[in-house]
């Protein structure tokens, strides 16, 4: 290869945009946000080294969690425990800002939202992980 071409590839290559897991994410929130749902259910488990929960719907109206039922017994939880979509992609975003040693994000390649989060924020430290990974489709509720 000649020293011209060379230098050219080098070149073009320094022009490509580089894909990184936040560009990935800006891209799959906007996604997300151009079908404007603000009432919507999903189906959740929580990954977590805490009291465990068993499989819950989440019930999102005017953008906020109003109810989590367990899915076998309709027990409620805490919606403190539990986030919106939105709330997912806050969560990545600010695992991203804090340089959390993993973090792991799936999508829904169609629709944008995440579909298994994992996170761990510090190499050493046990027992901080956490995650949620969506059992099926996010359900847009009827007005």
């Amino acid at each position: 290869m000649t020293r011209v071409r060379l230098i050219t590839l080098v070149l073009l290559s320094a022009c490509v945009s580089p894909t990184t897991p936040e560009n990935d994410l800006a891209k799959y929130r906007a996604l997300w946000e151009a079908q404007n749902l603000t009432d919507y259910t999903f189906d959740v488990v929580r990954n977590c080294f805490c009291w465990p929960i068993a499989d819950v719907r989440v019930t999102v109206k005017g953008g906020v969690i109003t109810g989590v039922a367990e899915l076998a017994s309709e027990v409620a939880h805490d919606p403190e425990l539990f986030r919106t979509i939105d709330g997912l992609f806050d969560l990545v975003q600010d695992a991203y800002d804090r340089d959390a040693h993993e973090v792991q994000v799936d999508f829904n390649s169609s629709r944008g939202y995440p579909t298994r989060i994992w996170i761990d924020y510090v190499e050493m430290m046990q027992d901080e992980e956490m995650g949620f990974t969506l059992l099926g489709d996010v359900i847009a509720l009827e007005s």
